[in-house]
């Protein structure tokens, strides 16, 4: 978890928190200059996980980025898994808004 930063890890706390009480709100946070991570509100037993990277290239999945993105998604995958939420196994590229390269995922929710 040291490579997610502790205001990402509070807002998901947060997000855990308030689906236990069935009043869950989106998520926002930047993981690092280049990379930022939103949820939607919970629609259901699901959410949408988003990541947002500016980068050159914008291979299929986010974790073909390389090692460094992979440790803050596995980072982030494993405290949603503490509160009982399942990430995807693989966040796939879905378009490119304003050379923002966008990668989404469904969370299954508790």
């Amino acid at each position: 978890m040291n490579h997610v930063p502790d205001s990402v890890v509070t807002a998901i706390d947060t997000f855990g928190e308030q689906l236990l009480l069935g009043n869950a709100s989106a998520v926002s946070g930047t993981l690092r200059n280049d990379l930022q991570i939103d949820i939607s509100p919970p629609d259901g037993s699901t959410a949408v996980c988003r990541y947002k990277t500016v980068h050159t290239q914008s291979p299929p999945t986010l974790r073909d980025r390389g090692s460094f993105v992979t440790t803050i998604v596995d980072g982030v995958d494993s405290r949603l898994q503490q509160w009982g939420i399942d990430p995807p196994a693989a966040y796939r590229y879905v378009d490119t808004v304003n050379d923002t390269h966008h990668y989404e995922g469904t969370l299954q929710l508790p």
